[in-house]
């Protein structure tokens, strides 16, 4: 899976779906140098059922499922690849003329590769170049607009791991105007104490979740006693985190699962 990772135009990410402590996890992860994205909470709500594991699935570049199953995907992921001829660009023919500019795109040069598209449509007469040169600009845009968005959201909502990753990749539409001050807004965050507690402390709260993942494996589901003592042991621990870490965008989160677990009790504010 690193390798398949590193090959443009593929996209992997794995929706973790067992019972482990976080540190387990890290461990595996650092031992096998994985390098792709885990999505440690969002399995179930992807929709994807996996009634044995690993699954595997795989989803054209038209937004369908093109393979699910738990063995035998190479050469449908390698059939749906051969058909990306430029990654990212949303689009597999463009005019020649912007085969530089689409190249360059491909390359991550994204100023050079709006420069290309722009320098062409002011000086053609053709239609067609014109079209294809207006699609790059207009790609590279929203590419840059999208980023954007999603980092000042996510500085806002607390979630600075993300913000920082996408200021990261802001980084590489050096030379466009919304991007110059990518730089110096990933160095802020990096440099912030509270930055630093926001993203310990999310962490300390998946910590604490998937500790409590691993005792409800261990009662009895069916028993209503043992339930409701779970229950009111999450709504404890929860509690307990929320005051320990007040302010904090993990605290709100815990707030939230409170609220869940009263709701589940029987329990009114």
């Amino acid at each position: 899976m690193n390798e398949y990772h590193e090959k443009p135009g593929l996209h992997v990410v794995t929706l973790y779906a067992q019972v482990h402590k976080l540190e387990e996890i890290e461990e595996l992860v650092t031992k096998h140098e994985i390098k792709y994205p885990i999505a440690m909470d969002a399995f179930w709500d992807a929709g994807y059922q996996a009634p044995g594991l690993p699954k595997m699935w795989i989803i054209g570049a038209d937004g369908k499922v093109k393979f699910a199953g738990m063995s035998g995907y190479s050469k449908v992921l390698d059939e749906e690849l051969a058909k990306v001829k430029y990654p990212g660009l949303a689009k597999d023919k463009v005019h020649s003329a912007l085969e530089p500019a689409a190249k360059l795109f491909v390359a991550g040069k994204y100023a050079e590769a709006h420069k290309a598209a722009e320098t062409l449509y002011d000086e053609t007469d053709d239609e067609a170049v014109e079209e294809d040169a207006s699609y790059i600009m207009k790609r590279i845009e929203a590419l840059l607009n999208t980023l954007s968005v999603r980092a000042e959201t996510a500085e806002a909502m607390k979630d600075y791991a993300l913000a920082m990753k996408c200021w990261e990749q802001l980084a590489a539409f050096k030379g466009l105007d919304d991007a110059e001050e990518a730089p110096e807004r990933l160095k802020k965050l990096q440099g912030s104490d509270d930055v630093k507690k926001e993203i310990a402390a999310k962490r300390a709260l998946l910590a604490e979740m998937l500790l409590l993942d691993l005792g409800y494996a261990e009662i009895d589901a069916t028993d209503a006693e043992q339930v409701k003592k779970f229950r009111e042991k999450c709504l404890e621990t929860y509690k307990k985190f929320a005051a320990d870490n007040k302010g904090t965008g993990a605290a709100e989160r815990a707030n939230e699962l409170i609220g869940i677990f009263k709701e589940l009790l029987g329990i009114k504010d």
